[in-house]
C-alpha cells in the first residue's frame, strides 16, 4: 500500500514537472504557405529552408495535391498538408502567411484588391484579421531591363501598394511576432538603416524588401540600371558606392 501511494505521488509530481516545462517552451509561430502560382523549384526551395520551429501549414488545391504532395513531404516532412478546400476553419490569428512564388499578375490583383482566386481570397483574409504576409523577393518575376520606363514604375507601384498594406518582400522571413505592424506614429525614431549590396547588377526589383530611408551601399564595379535609380529616388532610398 504505501508503495502504490508512493507510485502515485511520484507520478502526480513527474506530470506537473512536464507541465511546467511544456508551458515555458515558446509557442510555435502558425506559418502558412499558398502558392499563388505554378509549383516549381523554387516552391520546393523554400520548403527545404523552413525549420520545425515553426508550426507549417502548406495550403493546396486539389489538382495541385496529387501531384505536389510526395515532392511537399520530401522537401518539409513536418509540414502539414490541408486542401484550399479545407482551409476556411484553419485560425489566422498570430500567423504568417507566405507566398513563396508570386507572378505579377497576382501582385497587381493583390494591389487592386481583387479576390478572383484562392490565394487572393486567402491574403483578403489575412487583411482582415490583420495577421502577416510575405513575399519571397526569389518568387518574384524580375525586369528584364528593356521594358518601358511607365511601364516599370507602373509595376513598382504596386509593389509599393503592397508594402504600404504592411506585406514584407524579401529573402528572409520577418523575424518580428506577426501581426499588424505597429503605426510609425508610436514607433521611436531611429537611424537610417545601412545594407551592403554585394551584387554585381542591382535592378529595380532588388530595392523591394528596402524602406524608406535605406542607405544602400555598393561596390565600386557594381552596375546600376537607370530603372533601379529611378525606383531608389521615388522611394527614398539612397545609393551609395563604397
Amino acid at each position: 500500500m504505501a508503495y502504490d501511494t508512493e507510485k502515485k505521488l511520484e507520478d502526480l509530481i513527474l506530470r506537473a514537472i512536464r507541465q511546467v516545462l511544456a508551458e515555458q517552451l515558446p509557442a510555435k509561430r502558425r506559418l502558412y504557405v499558398v502558392f499563388a502560382d505554378a509549383f516549381d523549384c523554387r516552391c520546393v526551395n523554400f520548403l527545404r529552408s523552413l525549420s520545425p520551429a515553426d508550426d507549417v501549414t502548406v495550403l493546396v488545391d486539389e489538382i495541385q495535391a496529387e501531384q505536389v504532395r510526395c515532392d511537399i513531404e520530401q522537401a518539409c516532412p513536418f509540414a502539414s498538408v490541408v486542401l484550399t478546400s479545407q482551409a476556411r476553419s484553419l485560425p489566422l490569428t498570430d500567423s504568417l502567411t507566405v507566398y513563396p512564388v508570386a507572378s505579377r499578375d497576382f501582385v497587381v490583383k493583390a494591389a487592386l484588391g481583387l479576390a478572383d482566386t484562392f490565394a487572393a481570397r486567402w491574403l483578403a483574409r489575412c487583411f482582415a484579421v490583420g495577421s502577416a504576409v510575405h513575399l519571397q523577393l526569389s518568387g518574384l518575376a524580375r525586369f528584364t531591363g528593356r521594358e518601358p520606363a511607365a511601364y516599370v514604375q507602373q509595376i513598382l507601384g504596386y509593389y509599393r501598394k503592397l508594402l504600404e498594406y504592411g506585406i514584407t518582400i524579401g529573402h528572409h522571413l520577418p523575424q518580428e511576432k506577426a501581426g499588424n505592424p505597429v503605426p510609425a506614429a508610436v514607433t521611436e525614431k531611429k537611424a537610417p538603416p545601412v545594407v551592403t549590396c554585394q551584387d554585381k547588377v542591382l535592378t529595380a526589383a532588388d530595392l523591394y524588401p528596402y524602406d524608406k530611408g535605406t542607405i544602400l551601399l555598393v561596390g565600386a564595379h557594381t552596375v546600376v540600371t537607370s530603372f533601379a535609380r529611378e525606383a531608389a529616388l521615388s522611394r527614398g532610398i539612397e545609393i551609395r558606392r563604397t
